[in-house]
């Protein structure tokens, strides 16, 4: 009895992953326009309400970055993009100030 519950409860779990998949396969892939090449697209990325302010391509130098600005007041966060390069956002309403503050 103990072992039907198990296999009753994997089979259940089974059964959604496999909706799951099913469902998320019928949706379109946007597609870039015929007769470009995926890297001659524009490769920047939107982070909604925040804004790069430094891009950085070392890991432990932008999280030096990013608590100097926090340090100063300045919500901050990073993030690593797909070229592998670590950018350090702030909002919109912040970023002049946080120029200010990275400027040599």
């Amino acid at each position: 009895m103990y072992l039907a519950g198990w296999a009753a409860s994997a089979g259940a779990l089974a059964t959604l992953i496999l909706i799951i998949r099913l469902l998320r396969f019928g949706e379109r892939r946007a597609a870039p326009p015929r007769g470009l090449h995926p890297s001659s697209l524009d490769t920047t990325l939107d982070y909604g309400l925040l804004r790069s302010v430094s891009l950085i391509g070392d890991l432990a130098f932008a999280r030096d970055v990013r608590d100097r600005l926090r340090h100063n007041g300045v919500r901050a966060t990073t993030a690593t993009g797909h070229d592998g390069m670590v950018r350090v956002l702030v909002f919109a309403d912040e970023y002049d100030r946080a120029r200010l503050l990275l400027a040599p």
